[in-house]
C-alpha cells in the first residue's frame, strides 16, 4: 500500500542487508571488552555477530575467517559466563575448539603475520573465556594452564592492552589452584598467600602502564582510547582481586582502599559487572551492607538509572545477603522465595541456576541459618527437606564430573545427617530398614550409576604426549627382562615363602606408594595425570551424563535377591551422622558412624553404630603395613582387627539361616582401602575368603538393579578369548597365562610372550598403544594385566598410573575412555595397590575399579597391597583354568567366579600355617 508520499515503505530485508554489509566483524570483536561486555550488552553485539553470520565456515576466508569464528565464539562463551550458562559455554568451547588449535598452530609456526594484532587477540581472548568456564565449573588446574596460554600469546604478539586481565586471571587461578589442592591434603589453606601474588601482578601491570602511557591516576571516558580502556578495564579487575586477597587476610581498610580505586575505574567504564563486585566486596568488608546490598540489587532498576542493565546473579547474590542481614520471618521467606527460584530452575532444560552449587547450598546454609534464630515453636520444619532437595537438584544438575567435587562439601552431609535422623528413629520394622538402605543408595555411587546409565562413550584417540619409561632397568635395578619366563615346571612357586615364614621383598611386585621415582619423573607423571584428568572431564563436560533414576524400591529389590538365591547374603557398610557444624539452635553435632545392614533370607537388620574414627583409625593401620618395609601386608594384629571392627559385628547375622553360600559386602569410604577378604577370627586361623565364596561390589544399585550379580555366573564359550597386557620383569612374570588351559587361536599377548607360549598364539603384539588397541579390538571375554605401577600423590594431582610396557603410563581415565570390553566376563589388573584410591569423600568408588566398571569389565581381581607374583600367577591361573574347566563334558558349562576363586583360596590354605603366610596366598579382592 502507498503511503501519504507515494513512496513505498523500506524493505526491512534490504535495510537489515545494507546494515549486515556494513558491518566490521573484526572492529566490532576488538571492541567487545569495553563496549559491549562491560555495559552488559553482550547479547547486541553476539546478535550482531550472527547476523553477519561470523560463526560460519568460509574456506575461502583463509585464517581472517577462522580468526573471526574464534573471536564471534569468544564473545558468546563471554556472555554465557555472566549469565552462568555454563552448558551453553561449554557446547559454544567444543564448537569453536578445531578452530582456535588451527589459529594457535598458525600463531605458533610464525604463519600469521606479526603486524596483524586481530587473529592474536581472537586467539588470546578465546584461551582467556575458556580459562573463565574452567574457573568457574572448579577445575582450577586446567583454568591455570589456559589462562597461561592465553598470557603467552598475547605476550608474544604484543597485545599489551589485554594483558592486564589475562594476567589477574591467571594469577588468580595459580592461587585457587593451590589453595585447592591445600584444602584437599589438610582441610585448610593460608589466605595471606594470596596477597603477594596479587600485590606482584599490580605492580606489573602499572609498569605497563608507565611502558604505554596509560593513565591509570585518572578515571577514565568515552575519550580515552579504546586501547587504554581496556588496559584500565584490566586493572580494575587486578585492583578487584588484590582487594578479595587483603579482605581475606583481614586488611579491611587496606581492602576498602584499594575497591574504591577499583569502582571509580569501573564507573568511568561504565563496567556493571565490576562495580557490582566493587558493591559485594565493600559489603563483605562490613561497609554499610545493607546500603551495599540494596544498591547492588536494584542497578538498572531504579529511577534516574543510566541505561545499565543489571547482573541477574548479582542481584540474587544481594537478595540473598539482604534477607540474612534482615532476618526474622521477613527474611526467611524471602530465603524460600529465592530457594523457590532455585529449585524451578534447577528443573529446566537449560538448568542455569542449577549448575550455580556454591550459590544453591549457600542459599540453604543461610535458610538453615534464618530458621534456627527463630524460636523453636516457628521453626519451619522444612529445613533438612531443603537441604535434600538441593542435594538431588544439584546432583541433577551437576552430571559432569568436575562437578563432583563440590558434592562432598555441599550435598552429602545433608544426606548424613538425613540417614542419622533415620537411624536415631530407632526403628526395627523392615519398612523403616527400607528407607535408610534407599537413603543410603540415593547419597552414594552416583556418579558411577550415572556413567552406567549414559550410552558408551565412544572411545577416544590415544594420548598425545606419553610418558615413555626412561630408564632401561625394571624396578629391581636388573636390566633386561627374563628370558624363559614360564618355561619351568617349579616356577609357579618360584619365591614364595615356605607355610610359616614370610616372602622375601625381591619375591613380591612392587607397590605402586612404595617406589619414589625422582622429582622430575614425578613432576612429568603429575603433569601426565592431570592431563588425562582433565580429557576425561572435558570428554563429559561435552557429552552430559545421563543423570540415573534413583530406584526408591532398591531395598525392596535387594530383599527379593537374597529372598531368590538361597545362601546369599548382602552386607551394605555406610556412613552417618550430623558432624558437619551445627548452627546456632541446631541439635549439636555428633562424630559420624558407620552403619552396618545385613540382608539375609529377604530380611534386613541393622546392627548397632561403630564410631567412624575406629574405621579411620584401621585404615590407617592398614596403610602404616602396607608401606612398611618388613611386611608390605597385611600383618596378623591388623587381619584381626579388620574381623573384629567389621566382620564379626554381622557374622552371627550372616550365618544364620542355613549355609553361607555367597557373602557380598558393599564398602563405602576408607573402606575400600581396607582388605576385608583377609579379616581373620580370633580363634579361626581362616582368612575370610577361604572361610566362605566371597565378593565385593560398589552398591546396591549397581550390585542388584544394573546386574552385577549376575556376573557371578556365566556361561563360558569355546571361542571366548584371552587377551593380555604384560609389562612384565622379573617381579611381575605374566606366567599367569602359561597353565591356562586356553585355546592358543584364542590368547592374544601385548608385551613379552611367555617362551611357552611363543610361537603358538593368535596374536603377539608390542606392549604399547597399538597393541593394547588390538587387544581390546577382539572384544576379550578375559583380560589380564601383568605388570607395575606408581602411585602419584602430588598437590595438583594424585591417583595410580600402570606402565603400558616402556612407552606411557596408563591413568584410571585412560581405562575408561580408550579402553573398551563390552563382552568381558572376567579382568583381573595384576598390579600392586591397583585396587587403592578407590573411595572418595563423596561415597563413590574412584581409581582402577571405576574405570574397569565403566569400561564394561565383568567381574574385576584387583590386589590391594603389594603381593607375591607366585600368589598372583597360582590365583589367576586358577581362575582361567576354572573356566575353562567348565567347558569339559562333564560340566555345565557355567562358570562360577566366586567359587572357583574361593575353592582356590581355601585349598592353598592347606600348605601355609601362620596367618601371615595365609593370606599371602590371597592376592586378589573381587568385585561384581
Amino acid at each position: 500500500m502507498a503511503q501519504a508520499d507515494g513512496h513505498h515503505p523500506q524493505d526491512p530485508g534490504s535495510t537489515i542487508r545494507a546494515f549486515v554489509e556494513a558491518l566490521d566483524v573484526e572492529d566490532l570483536i576488538m571492541r567487545f571488552d569495553v563496549d559491549f561486555d562491560a555495559p552488559m550488552r553482550q547479547a547486541d553485539a553476539t546478535g550482531m555477530l550472527r547476523l553477519a553470520r561470523a560463526h560460519t565456515k568460509d574456506p575461502a576466508a583463509g585464517a581472517r575467517g577462522v580468526a573471526r569464528r574464534v573471536g564471534a565464539h569468544w564473545c558468546e562463551i563471554v556472555q554465557a559466563d555472566v549469565g552462568y550458562e555454563l552448558l551453553s559455554a561449554l557446547q559454544l568451547i567444543e564448537e569453536s575448539q578445531r578452530d582456535a588449535e588451527r589459529l594457535m598452530a598458525w600463531h605458533t609456526d610464525g604463519a600469521l603475520d606479526p603486524a596483524d594484532v586481530f587473529p592474536h587477540y581472537a586467539l588470546a581472548r578465546w584461551h582467556d573465556g575458556v580459562g573463565r568456564i574452567r574457573y568457574r565449573l572448579g577445575s582450577y588446574t586446567a583454568s591455570r594452564r589456559v589462562f597461561g596460554t592465553a598470557v603467552e600469546v598475547a605476550e608474544r604478539a604484543g597485545l599489551w592492552w589485554a594483558l592486564p586481565d589475562l594476567l589477574s586471571n591467571h594469577t588468580r587461578a595459580q592461587f585457587e589452584e593451590r589453595a585447592q589442592a591445600a584444602r584437599e591434603k589438610d582441610g585448610g589453606t593460608d589466605v595471606e598467600a594470596f596477597v603477594p601474588p596479587m600485590q606482584e601482578t599490580h605492580d606489573r601491570i602499572l609498569r605497563q602502564a608507565d611502558e604505554h602511557g596509560v593513565d591509570t591516576g585518572s578515571v577514565p571516558d568515552g575519550s580515552t582510547p579504546l586501547r587504554h580502556r581496556e588496559f584500565l578495564r584490566g586493572y580494575s579487575n587486578a585492583l578487584h582481586n588484590l582487594a578479595t586477597a587483603l579482605r581475606q587476610a583481614g586488611e579491611v581498610q587496606e581492602s576498602l582502599r584499594v575497591t574504591a580505586r577499583s569502582q571509580a575505574l569501573s564507573e568511568g567504564l561504565d563496567d556493571t559487572y565490576r562495580v557490582s563486585q566493587s558493591l559485594m566486596n565493600q559489603a563483605f568488608c562490613g561497609d554499610r551492607p545493607q546500603e551495599r546490598f540494596a544498591t547492588l540489587r536494584d542497578i538498572g532498576r531504579g529511577e534516574g538509572e543510566r541505561a545499565r542493565r543489571g547482573w541477574e546473579r548479582g542481584r540474587r547474590i544481594a537478595r540473598q545477603n539482604l534477607a540474612k542481614l534482615g532476618g526474622g520471618p521477613a527474611g526467611l521467606a524471602e530465603l524460600a522465595r529465592l530457594l523457590d527460584e532455585l529449585e524451578d530452575d534447577a528443573a529446566g532444560t537449560g538448568r542455569r541456576a542449577g549448575l550455580d552449587v556454591d550459590f544453591y547450598a549457600y542459599t540453604v546454609r543461610a535458610y538453615r541459618e534464618a530458621a534456627a534464630a527463630l524460636p523453636e515453636a516457628e521453626r519451619p520444619g522444612d529445613v533438612l527437606d531443603r537441604r535434600i532437595k538441593m542435594a538431588e537438584s544439584v546432583r541433577e544438575a551437576i552430571a559432569l564430573p568436575v562437578y563432583k567435587r563440590a558434592y562432598a562439601e555441599h550435598v552429602r552431609p545433608a544426606y548424613l545427617r538425613a540417614i542419622g535422623k533415620e537411624v536415631s528413629r530407632g526403628g526395627r520394622r523392615q519398612e523403616h530398614l527400607e528407607r535408610i538402605v534407599s537413603l543410603v543408595e540415593r547419597s552414594s555411587g552416583r556418579e558411577l550409576l550415572d556413567l552406567l546409565a549414559s550410552s558408551r562413550p565412544p572411545v577416544l584417540d590415544r594420548p598425545a604426549h606419553p610418558l615413555p619409561t626412561r630408564a632401561d632397568t625394571d624396578e629391581t635395578g636388573e636390566t633386561g627382562e627374563t628370558e624363559g619366563i614360564g618355561e619351568t615346571e617349579g616356577a609357579e612357586g618360584a619365591g614364595e615363602a615356605d607355610g610359616t615364614g614370610k616372602a622375601t621383598r625381591g619375591s613380591r611386585l612392587p607397590a605402586l606408594r612404595a617406589q619414589a621415582p625422582d622429582p622430575e619423573t614425578m613432576r612429568e607423571m603429575r603433569e601426565l595425570l592431570v592431563e588425562r584428568a582433565q580429557q576425561y572431564e572435558d570428554h563429559f563436560l561435552h557429552h552430559p551424563l545421563t543423570s540415573a533414576t534413583h530406584d526408591d524400591d532398591i531395598a525392596h529389590q535387594l530383599v527379593q535377591y537374597t529372598l531368590n538365591h538361597e545362601g546369599s547374603c548382602v552386607v551394605r557398610y555406610f556412613r552417618f551422622g550430623t558432624s558437619d557444624a551445627p548452627l546456632n539452635g541446631e541439635e549439636a553435632s555428633a562424630p559420624d558412624s558407620l552403619g552396618i545392614m545385613v540382608c539375609r533370607n529377604g530380611l534386613l537388620t541393622l546392627l548397632p553404630p561403630i564410631p567412624y574414627a575406629e574405621v579411620t583409625a584401621l585404615a590407617r593401620q592398614v596403610s602404616a603395613d602396607l608401606l612398611d618395609e618388613d611386611s608390605l601386608a597385611p600383618r596378623e594384629e591388623t587381619c584381626r582387627r579388620i574381623w573384629s571392627l567389621l566382620v564379626g559385628p554381622f557374622w552371627e547375622s550372616a550365618d544364620r539361616g542355613g549355609p553361607l553360600t555367597h557373602l557380598t559386602l558393599i564398602p563405602t569410604d576408607d573402606i575400600f582401602a581396607i582388605p576385608l577378604h583377609v579379616a581373620t577370627e580370633p580363634d579361626d586361623d581362616r582368612p575370610l575368603a577361604a572361610r566362605v565364596p566371597l565378593s565385593h561390589s560398589v552398591s546396591v544399585a549397581a550390585f542388584v538393579t544394573r546386574g552385577r550379580h549376575l556376573l557371578k555366573k556365566q556361561l563360558m564359550e569355546d571361542d571366548d578369548d584371552l587377551a593380555a597386557l604384560l609389562s612384565t620383569d622379573r617381579r611381575a612374570t605374566g606366567r599367569e597365562i602359561v597353565k591356562a588351559g586356553w585355546r592358543a587361536a584364542h590368547v592374544h599377548v601385548a608385551g613379552r610372550v611367555p617362551a611357552a607360549l611363543a610361537g603358538r598364539i593368535a596374536g603377539e603384539f608390542g606392549a604399547d598403544w597399538d597393541g593394547l588397541e588390538q587387544l581390546v579390538s577382539v572384544k576379550p571375554e578375559f583380560f589380564v594385566y601383568a605388570g607395575h605401577g606408581v602411585y602419584v600423590d602430588e598437590p595438583e594431582a594424585s591417583g595410580p598410573l600402570i606402565h603400558l610396557g616402556k612407552t606411557d603410563m596408563l591413568s584410571q581415565f585412560d581405562l575408561a575412555l580408550r579402553v573398551s570390553l563390552p563382552r568381558n566376563k572376567l579382568t583381573v589388573l595384576g598390579a600392586c595397590l591397583a585396587g587403592q584410591g578407590m573411595g572418595s569423600e563423596g561415597g563413590d568408588v574412584l581409581g582402577f575399579m571405576r574405570s574397569l566398571i565403566i569400561s564394561g569389565a565383568g567381574a574385576i581381581g584387583v590386589p590391594l597391597w603389594s603381593v607375591q607374583d607366585s600368589a598372583m600367577v597360582s590365583t589367576v591361573g586358577a581362575l582361567l583354568r576354572g573356566s575353562r574347566e567348565a567347558l569339559e563334558p562333564s560340566s555345565t558349562g557355567v562358570f562360577d567366579v566366586v567359587q572357583v576363586l574361593h575353592d582356590h583360596y581355601r585349598e592353598s590354605m592347606e600348605t601355609a600355617v601362620s596367618v601371615e603366610a595365609r593370606v599371602d596366598r590371597l592376592p586378589l579382592a573381587l568385585y561384581l
